[in-house]
């Protein structure tokens, strides 16, 4: 078995990074594309009770966490860590919003992303000089393009916005195409190494 370097490492730290920025942006795009929408927006609430993109962030944060724990894998771990950042972005986006109370474009909900973003990348930037870069030699383009597959996956839900419009439709028809794609040629090679090539023995207490 080869094996990586470290639990996390700087790639799993610019993988967070990766996932973190890409969800910061598809949401305030959403909301920036719906800001005009006023009787079909795409809501959804059960009993009154809506439900805010941060708390499927809480829950993609939790199960990536949980798999990022368990695994022995380092791919495993990667793989969860650009999830575990899509989770933080969610969440960040909302903090001002539904934590402070504030209005979802103040500056200070602004600031708690925006920072957010800049301490995932400054950490990125530290873990690499100090651990070196040898992380990045495992990353292999199944895992790469698989997991870019996902993020065009995540670029598709433009398709719901409202009120309709055929530029924005068509973009997101595209980037789910993309993701099909992707995730059809190169998940099944990166899963198949995930099983049968990994990177990191078995912990000593397994």
């Amino acid at each position: 078995m080869k094996r990586a370097g470290s639990f996390l490492g700087p790639v799993g730290l610019l993988f967070v990074s990766l996932g973190y920025t890409f969800a910061i942006g598809i949401a305030r795009l959403f909301v920036t594309l719906e800001s005009v929408c006023t009787q079909h927006c795409p809501v959804i609430k059960v009993q009154g009770f809506r439900f805010h993109h941060m708390y499927y962030g809480v829950l993609l944060l939790l199960v990536s966490l949980g798999v990022m724990i368990y695994a022995s894998d380092a791919r495993a771990r990667w793989d969860s860590a650009l999830v575990a950042g899509i989770g933080l972005g969610l969440i960040a986006d909302e903090i001002g919003l539904l934590i402070l109370k504030l209005s979802y474009w103040n500056i200070i909900s602004v600031s708690i992303f925006a920072g957010g973003g800049l301490l995932l990348y400054l950490a990125t930037a530290l873990k690499s000089w100090r651990a070196g870069l040898s992380d990045f030699h495992f990353v292999d383009k199944y895992q790469f393009l698989a997991l870019m597959g996902l993020l065009l996956g995540l670029t598709g839900f433009l398709f719901f916005d409202r009120p309709a419009r055929m530029v924005v439709e068509a973009t997101a028809l595209g980037a789910w195409l993309a993701s099909a794609i992707l995730v059809t040629k190169y998940g099944r090679r990166h899963f198949f190494l995930l099983r049968n090539a990994p990177l990191n023995y078995p912990s000593p207490n397994r």
